[in-house]
């Protein structure tokens, strides 16, 4: 079907007329289609209209997510796509598009339109229908219009959404890009492709492409969902390709994984009454190799995820089907569940004792059949639990834990003194370029970075951001799992009363004493008077033998012979131990009238742990193995013998 010519020099409808201003877009003819299931029991269908038109007008009343309006300000809750890779849409472009001889073809981009607010983030729902914008729309686009004569006349899907249908099937479509924005959700490189090679050869503005634009509106009415719930689910299950996703966008936007919607928990910013843990502009967003840059980030949004994972259900996960097929794994993590969150009874008053885990538990282990055996018992086991339980879930763990994560991230003093930092350089102010610069996307940072003055002042907070951090244990993903566990193991799971002032009041404590200890082991930057630097050495060494094993106090401990960090579960664990050895000494210290001397709860890991690392040194006489057990004993109660010797001299 042609385009519909569209009058130029058209008197516009001024913002009086009509009470509100309007940007429409161009007005769009479709071919609809429909896709899923409908009966009597249930309605799946999805409408499509599918549109053919030109790159220029792709280009003006269609975006990609990282070129949305404000949409540096938009919570993470509300995010759609994957991060652009800018590399390969320039190489997409210049190796295809504007390659001579080659045959140039694009398949379907596919689009939705999100409705937004004045300040362009994305709103809830649809707002509902405007008769005065169908009446602009009417006098604007359709009325002395030969072509649609013949045709009805408009009708409104939601506010900002309109259609001039001219049969079940086609039609022509036009919105307002001040109530909606028409974002592309599959296809985003071949778009920005598209864009460069216009930018090199104008051409390209006549260039026709499919566009599949997908009605939100009806599956929000019938579901009960935002329109960028469903986004997030489409986006998911379209790419859900050989070509995986990256895994943080993963992590941000499943909706089902317990370890993920916890994470969004603690990095979501829509809600005023519930800020998340860590500001927006501290959190990596990226953590390639599932680390976080330890220059500009005060902790990552997989490093989260590992810390919940850590601290919380001790390294147990349901995540992935193969998780969900082993009864061990399962019951292990249900078991943490049920002692951090005692779901079920929640779960039974809001949704009925068949949602239960512990219901769903049993129905997955086959305790209902009992003409099941053993074998058959193992083969079928497969956990599951419903989106709505998991919605509960997640809203517990906001409940109960968000302050507690909020708390440490803010108040520790290794991450106090980043939030300081970040405040000083005006990281924290919207109205400073550091906080547009840090809360933008990589490709938006690029470009923002050519200007000299912005340049500077990111290097100048980059390089004082790392004199804080570099070496720091604290600022480590091992170190920052090692102090939740210590704080989860320690000190919360103390608690009988699953309650968040009970969790508040204990990681209050937490932070006091670790704080104090904190001072008393970290007096300056120095490597020998920082406790928690990597290469932290001891004033005097007594195990000569065991040479930087013995001087250096993390050396055996969590740091690998050629200075490496041990990632290690196992070192984990140690360093967490050792964070509650050193903070409740303190506590005793500070409580108990009777001197009592400082050791190590896991004393023997340790001498175990020291051992495997001094087999590996070059001895000029090979001692025999109770030599070396001597020498890793020693190494272990020289560094006893130094906390000691810090706290006693206190």
């Amino acid at each position: 079907m042609t385009q519909p010519k569209i009058k130029k020099n058209k008197k516009k409808v001024t913002p009086q007329q009509s009470q509100k201003s309007y940007d429409f877009s161009i007005l769009y003819s479709y071919h609809n289609s429909k896709f899923g299931m409908k009966n009597n029991k249930v309605d799946e269908e999805v409408n499509v209209n599918v549109l053919n038109i030109n790159v220029g007008n792709l280009l003006q009343d269609f975006k990609i997510f990282e070129d949305l309006n404000n949409v540096h300000s938009w919570p993470i809750s509300t995010l759609i796509q994957r991060e652009l890779d800018h590399d390969r849409a320039n190489l997409i472009a210049r190796d295809y598009l504007l390659k001579d001889s080659s045959t140039k073809y694009f398949p379907s981009l596919i689009a939705v339109l999100i409705p937004i607010g004045d300040d362009y983030k994305p709103l809830d729902k649809y707002g509902t229908i405007n008769p005065n914008e169908l009446k602009t729309i009417q006098s604007k686009f359709i009325n002395g219009e030969d072509y649609y004569d013949n045709f009805g006349e408009c009708k409104g899907l939601a506010e900002g959404v309109t259609l001039v249908p001219f049969s079940e099937e086609e039609g022509s479509i036009v919105w307002d890009k001040n109530t909606v924005s028409a974002v592309i959700i599959d296809g985003q490189h071949r778009y920005k492709a598209l864009e460069k090679a216009l930018e090199r050869d104008k051409a390209f503005d006549e260039f026709r492409i499919s566009i599949t634009l997908i009605d939100l509106t009806s599956i929000c009415n019938k579901n009960s969902l935002s329109p960028t719930d469903v986004s997030r689910d489409l986006f998911v299950t379209i790419n859900n390709t050989p070509e995986e996703i990256d895994e943080t966008r993963i992590v941000l936007m499943d909706d089902k994984d317990v370890l993920s919607t916890f994470t969004q928990v603690l990095i979501d910013d829509s809600s005023k009454d519930y800020p998340p843990s860590v500001p927006p502009m501290l959190i990596d967003w990226a953590c390639d190799g599932a680390k976080h840059n330890s220059t500009n980030s005060l902790t990552g949004v997989l490093v989260i995820r590992q810390i919940i994972l850590s601290a919380m259900f001790d390294d147990s996960k349901i995540s992935t089907v193969d998780d969900r097929t082993l009864v061990k794994n399962v019951r292990k993590w249900k078991s943490k569940i049920d002692s951090w969150l005692s779901p079920d009874p929640i779960i039974e008053k809001e949704l009925g004792p068949d949602e239960t885990l512990e219901h769903r538990f049993k129905l997955a282990e086959g305790q209902q059949q009992d003409e099941l055996d053993d074998d058959e018992e193992e083969s079928i086991f497969l956990f599951s639990y419903s989106t709505s339980v998991s919605k509960l879930l997640k809203e517990r763990f906001k409940s109960l834990f968000l302050p507690t994560f909020r708390e440490v991230f803010s108040e520790l003093t290794p991450y106090n003194r980043i939030q300081q930092l970040a405040k000083d350089h005006g990281v924290l102010r919207e109205d400073k370029p550091l906080n547009n610069y840090y809360r933008s996307f990589k490709g938006k940072r690029e470009s923002l970075k050519r200007t000299a003055e912005l340049n500077k002042a990111i290097k100048l907070y980059e390089k004082d951001f790392s004199i804080i951090t570099t070496k720091s244990i604290p600022h480590t993903v091992m170190g920052q799992k090692a102090i939740f566990k210590a704080l989860f193991d320690g000190f919360l799971s103390s608690s009988e009363d699953v309650s968040c002032d009970d969790y508040s009041e204990l990681t209050e404590v937490f932070i006091s004493s670790f704080n104090e200890v904190y001072e008393i082991l970290c007096p300056s930057n120095n490597a020998d008077e920082n406790f928690f630097l990597i290469d932290y050495k001891l004033k005097s060494n007594r195990t000569i033998k065991a040479k930087s094993i013995g001087s250096e106090f993390w050396k055996g401990i969590i740091i690998k012979n050629n200075g490496e960090i041990d990632y290690s579960k196992a070192a984990i664990s140690i360093l967490s131990q050792i964070i509650q050895d050193i903070v409740f000494y303190h506590i005793d210290k500070n409580t108990d009238d009777e001197e009592t001397e400082f050791s190590f709860t896991d004393s023997q890991k340790l001498v175990t742990r020291h051992l495997r690392l001094i087999r590996k040194l070059e001895f000029e006489i090979d001692p025999g193995e109770d030599e070396l057990q001597s020498i890793a004993q020693k190494a272990v109660n020289n560094k006893e013998i130094y906390l000691n010797k810090i706290f006693k001299d206190l």
